[in-house]
């Protein structure tokens, strides 16, 4: 069952059809992982939410993801299929992948 990344409501399955009649919540038609309620309302310019945990991030903190090794990019993939090379990630999960791999010595 897919669940909002930042208030966990039920994204999909009964759960979900039940949240989208009694409270109107729905997956958000923007943002990839969060619930119509949960997007940024008024997106400020430089800002990002990132792609893997949905936190809210500044343009001058996200990662040009043309700099990074492709074998990190393929993780984020794997574990993220929805995942786009051209939006924004925060660094916090960039470091995670990053010390997934060191950690494997992959």
């Amino acid at each position: 069952m897919k669940r909002c990344k930042k208030c966990k409501v039920p994204l999909s399955g009964f759960l979900g059809k039940v949240s989208k009649i009694v409270a109107k919540v729905k997956p958000s038609e923007k943002f990839l992982g969060v619930c119509n309620k949960c997007e940024p309302k008024d997106e400020p310019k430089g800002k990002y939410l990132c792609q893997i945990c949905a936190r809210e991030i500044d343009e001058s903190a996200a990662l040009m993801h043309v700099k990074t090794e492709e074998y990190l990019l393929e993780l984020i993939r794997k574990d993220h299929p929805e995942w786009k090379e051209n939006k924004s990630t925060c660094p916090h999960c960039i470091e995670y992948y990053r010390a997934l791999i060191k950690k494997a010595e992959i």
